[in-house]
């Protein structure tokens, strides 16, 4: 790929991101509209996924679907932006929650929810019932997020049909993070090949694999152009977990950067543009090398 092909593909995977802020911005401002009708005093809810959406993220779950949606032949619009969107907020309830179980007091910069809910909540009269109530008000900022998650995917304008089809991945990706992060906080610990399933579940599965077959789903992809993708996201997913524990400085797995190097090759040497649009290989590919271990 020429230089100035890779900085246009470069610039693309970089504007997908700002769309996709804009969808979720004009979503949720409809969504508090809606809860100060009910009661003024719940705008702390959209007003915490606000917070952690602004502090950061590179978005590339709704990256993933998108490009799933564009490699199986699909065209741009905003249906699929919303779409892909609906990840980032099912993203935002797995770190809420995530946050609180490990008891994280920041989250990419900024205080995590309960941390901050615990300095926002001094109406109650000690340290103890703000804890508790920061605790129980960030499950609660979690469940809105995947409840708006769902919202939003089942809202993002594609055929009803369509969307039902693409529904199957979207459930099983949840259920995949359910079972890994269960497998993540009460066996991982104490078996290695626990970990690494709890990684491939948990990160791998909705962080690429699902994302992307949610997209290719949209897009009425081929099964063989599915499969394609699924070779790709598999070993891609995995990287993408076991690498981020590795700079966490979380081993159980026992993973090293070569295996994560071996799973990024693996999932690269997969993309077949014979099957797949051109563009979107090439947007896929850029994705992978930032997968590279530093």
């Amino acid at each position: 790929m020429t230089t100035a092909r890779q900085d246009e593909v470069a610039a693309s995977v970089a504007g997908l991101r700002d769309r996709v802020d804009a969808a979720l911005d004009g979503f949720l401002t409809a969504v508090e509209r809606e809860l100060r009708e009910t009661d003024v005093a719940t705008s702390p809810l959209v007003a915490e996924i606000r917070r952690l959406l602004a502090a950061g993220g590179k978005r590339m779950r709704p990256a993933f679907c998108y490009w799933g949606f564009r490699a199986a032949g699909g065209p741009d619009g905003e249906e699929i932006v919303r779409a892909s969107a609906a990840l980032e907020l099912l993203h935002t309830m797995a770190l809420v929650h995530d946050d609180l179980m490990d008891g994280a007091r920041t989250r990419r910069g900024v205080p995590s929810v309960h941390a901050h809910l615990e300095d926002e909540l001094t109406s109650l009269p000690d340290t103890e019932s703000r804890r508790r109530g920061a605790a129980s008000a960030a499950i609660i900022v979690g469940d809105l997020a995947a409840v708006l998650a769902d919202r939003l995917f089942l809202e993002a304008g594609f055929d009803p049909v369509v969307t039902v089809d693409a529904l199957d991945g979207y459930h099983r990706m949840r259920v995949a993070m359910a079972a890994g992060q269960f497998l993540d906080v009460a066996v991982a610990g104490r078996d290695r090949e626990a970990a690494r399933k709890a990684a491939a579940l948990k990160g791998g599965v909705y962080s690429v694999e699902g994302p992307l077959g949610i997209g290719a789903a949209l897009a009425g992809a081929t099964e063989a152009q599915r499969l394609t993708l699924a070779r790709f996201g598999v070993p891609l997913g995995e990287a993408f977990q076991l690498r981020d524990d590795l700079l966490d400085g979380e081993g159980a797995h026992g993973a090293t950067p070569s295996l994560v190097a071996a799973l990024v090759d693996e999932g690269r040497a997969a993309l077949d543009p014979t099957l797949l649009d051109p563009e979107a290989v090439a947007a896929l590919r850029a994705m992978a090398n930032l997968l590279e271990m530093p």
